[in-house]
């Protein structure tokens, strides 16, 4: 009887073992479903992490089925219909144990199709936005990750990448899905609205949104977000968008996925996709092993990670010292220091002692004395030296001036003789009045036109005495267009007499430069003489128009332009040559001194030749940046 029982007992035993085994042995049946082919690397994370998760975590072992929607290749009207008859007809003689849905779009079919498809069949979802749930009540068995997506982050990160960022471009597309992430961005950019601006190119087609990023202006940057597709309807794949926007852009281009880096693009703020699977593993495990879906609340997962691509900030020139803290670079060339640095250091430590050695040997204070010493004197030497060419460009400024003034005494005693002549004028008539009628209303007209006319024949006077004085003129904020108007006075009656028509174009509002005015008339009244020489070389229409107007890195630029004779481009450097002129009587200085008194106030000064005739001198200055206490370096005297 006692070996009965323990026979007995001994064959339930080995029973319920292999039933044990046997239901051990059987793996668990999931079903993955992608709204886009599981090959694009942001879902080809999520579904490496889901499935190295839960291989990690479920003993009996798992079958996974992986099917992909398509939606961007497959946009018709009874899609739906013919994939809810396919899954019918594939998943009949399957029983499921989870359905893991990545992205909205997989969920959405899901739910709709559940009680037809796979009745009772738990859900887990993973990379659904948490916006989506805000109201909104699951139905039972449904559970899973939700994806808190943020985009100011890395628009943060782009604004300290670059501090001088005038606009982002923000690139997407038009279907259902990026909308809805063009809505989030636009609530996460609002704060921004106010330090630069925001342009919206998501309704373009795939060719106008190229031309536009491949013309963006300096200063801009691009936000990609997603585009599945563009302003004429054409499907893409959100990667292949990507990469076409990075190879034609001519600004850097930030993304919010960790997905993207590596394309191209910059990097920012990143959210890491693989995250998403690794948490929705976690919850499918509990499921799995009999815990309800139903009883396992959502995840929000915020995994923003700062990474960014060394080699586009390399491209871009953007400082990694402005990175934000934290701050993480991949595909980052090793230097030569991080590969090198053990035989670095023994080379260097090899240098120094062979440096210490010859240094021990050779120096000695006897001879740093005389070195000392001999520096001295030679810096001395040059000092002398540099003051005697200083003088002599001083002079020879001088000395034109001059030469300038003599070849204007004609046109100055003309321009003098007119209100000289009519103070002769009206002395007489208000004579003759006074003579017959003292109360005579016209004696005061007369006299008020002699105020008057002795008021411009002094500043005729003034205006040559302070272009041809000896004396160094002080540093001070000098409005340019006043200064050519004084210069125009000047040379006024010449140009007249020549029958030469100036036109001047200023601008508006043109701030001051700092410098010496003797000096920068003298540069005016050379680059006009010039012009005006070389109209007289030719035949043909007799103009020159001067220009100015202010850039935006700060400078004024001044632009001559004439009609003269013109030259061949390759003497259009050497006109500032020394002794280099066109002119029979010239002496070849007036535009090396000129382009000397630019450069000593931090200008530079060009010439172009025009499309018709004659040529452009052009002369670039610095705004007003400096004070009287800081000094610019001193240019040469105009004497």
């Amino acid at each position: 009887m006692t070996r009965y029982r323990l026979a007995l007992c001994a064959a339930i035993g080995l029973t319920l073992l292999a039933c044990t085994s046997t239901y051990a042995a059987t793996p668990r049946q999931v079903l993955v479903l992608f709204d886009e082919d599981n090959d694009l690397p942001g879902l080809a994370a999520i579904n490496r992490s889901l499935r190295e998760g839960l291989r990690g975590r479920i003993p009996e072992g798992i079958s996974f089925y992986s099917e992909a929607l398509q939606l961007s290749q497959f946009n018709t009207a009874n899609y739906d219909a013919l994939m809810q008859d396919y899954f019918v007809r594939k998943y009949a003689d399957k029983k499921l144990d989870l359905i893991v849905a990545v992205m909205e779009p997989s969920l959405d079919f899901i739910l709709r199709h559940r009680d037809t498809l796979f009745a009772g069949v738990p859900v887990v979802f993973s990379g659904i936005d948490s916006s989506d749930f805000e109201g909104r009540t699951l139905p039972d068995g449904v559970t899973g990750v939700m994806m808190k997506r943020q985009f100011a982050p890395t628009l943060q990160a782009a604004l300290a990448l670059q501090p001088d960022l005038q606009k982002i471009l923000v690139v997407g597309g038009t279907s259902r899905f990026d909308q809805k992430i063009q809505a989030i961005a636009r609530r996460d950019f609002q704060p921004f609205e106010g330090r630069v601006e925001i342009e919206w190119l998501t309704t373009l087609s795939m060719p106008e949104l190229l031309n536009r990023l491949a013309n963006a202006p300096p200063h801009t940057a691009a936000y990609y977000l997603t585009l599945f597709a563009d302003g004429a309807g054409t499907s893409f794949t959100t990667h292949d968008a990507l990469g076409q926007v990075v190879r034609v852009s001519r600004a850097p281009v930030y993304v919010a996925l960790d997905q993207y880096v590596g394309t191209g693009a910059v990097g920012g703020s990143v959210y890491s996709v693989a995250s998403l699977g690794e948490q929705a593993a976690r919850i499918a495990s509990r499921v799995l092993e009999g815990e309800p879906a139903g009883s396992i609340a959502p995840v929000a997962l915020a995994a923003y990670v700062h990474t960014f691509d060394w080699r586009a900030l390399q491209r871009w020139h953007l400082d990694e010292a402005r990175l934000p803290a934290g701050s993480s670079q991949v595909f980052r060339t090793p230097t030569a220091w991080e590969s090198y640095h053990r035989y670095i250091v023994g080379g260097i430590t090899l240098i120094l002692f062979l440096v210490a050695l010859v240094v021990a040997l050779l120096v000695n204070r006897a001879q740093r004395l005389r070195a000392e010493q001999a520096r001295q004197e030679s810096d001395e030497r040059r000092r002398r030296a540099e003051e005697d060419v200083q003088r002599q460009r001083d002079e020879l400024a001088h000395a034109l001036r001059l030469t300038t003034l003599g070849e204007l005494t004609a046109s100055i005693a003309h321009e003098l003789n007119q209100p000289l002549t009519a103070i002769a004028a009206n002395a007489q008539a208000a004579q003759q009045l006074l003579n017959s009628d003292r109360n005579n209303p016209d004696v005061q007209d007369a006299l008020e036109d002699l105020v008057s006319d002795s008021i411009r024949a002094s500043e005729i006077i003034s205006r040559l005495q302070t272009l041809f004085r000896k004396k160094r003129g002080a540093h001070a904020p000098l409005e340019l267009n006043g200064l050519i108007d004084d210069v125009l006075h000047v040379l006024g009656s010449d140009l007249r007499q020549r029958q030469i028509r100036v036109q001047f174009a200023r601008a508006a509002a043109l701030p001051r430069v700092w410098g010496d005015g003797v000096q920068l008339r003298q540069v005016f009244i050379n680059l006009l003489r010039n012009a005006e020489d070389a109209i007289g070389l030719g035949d043909g229409i007799k103009e020159i128009r001067i220009e100015s107007h202010h850039l935006d890195s700060g400078h004024i630029v001044i632009s001559i332009r004439d009609s003269g004779v013109g030259i061949q481009e390759g003497e259009l450097e050497r006109i500032f040559e020394h002794f280099v002129s066109s002119k029979p009587q010239g002496l070849g200085m007036g535009l090396s001194i000129s382009r000397s008194i630019v450069e000593a106030h931090a200008g530079r000064i060009w010439a172009t030749r025009n499309d018709d005739r004659g040529i452009t001198l052009h002369i670039q200055l610095p705004v007003e940046s400096v004070t009287d206490s800081q000094p610019m370096k001193a240019a040469p005297a105009a004497h």
